[in-house]
């Protein structure tokens, strides 16, 4: 490879690598705020997420689908009534072509009773893949739950959507 190809490649996976940092960037404030069109337009069709309890294969919640997905945001909390923000840490990307495995740390913050504190925290497990538009998307997002303040109930689907 020529001195020149070199550098194409090497800037395409930075862009490849800022592009998937978007996406990932772009969850939080699409489930925190439940803007659905923002949150749907973040996975692929045919997209799963997992939520994933502490033990091995203990799954505690599938979204597959995007009928499933558009009924989990329409119905998972939001402000005024539920105030939290998903933070994404310290993701590590693997590209291979057109699929990309990421590993991060995930924590939800939240307030309860005017504090604020840890919601949850655990690891996300993604695959995402460049579609046709040229933007990443989720294909497949694993979130294994490492421990949850049990006192603020479900992740998901405490509140009903707004009137």
């Amino acid at each position: 490879m020529d001195e020149l190809a070199e550098i194409r490649s090497r800037l395409r996976r930075l862009e490849d690598e800022r592009a998937i940092l978007r996406t990932l960037h772009a969850y939080g404030p699409a489930v925190d705020r439940a803007d659905r069109d923002a949150y749907l337009d973040l996975w692929t069709e045919d997209a799963a997420f997992d939520s994933r309890g502490r033990n091995p294969g203990d799954v505690t919640r599938v979204v597959r689908g995007v009928e499933a997905r558009t009924d989990f945001i329409v119905h998972f909390s939001r402000p005024p009534v539920g105030w939290h923000q998903h933070q994404v840490v310290e993701p590590l990307i693997e590209l291979d072509g057109d699929t990309a495995r990421v590993r991060s740390y995930f924590c939800v913050l939240r307030e309860e009773e005017e504090m604020p504190g840890v919601w949850v925290f655990g690891r996300y497990r993604d695959t995402l893949v460049r579609c046709p538009d040229g933007r990443w998307r989720f294909s497949e997002r694993i979130a294994e739950v490492e421990s949850i303040d049990k006192r603020y109930g479900s992740l998901a689907n405490r509140w009903p959507e707004p009137g």
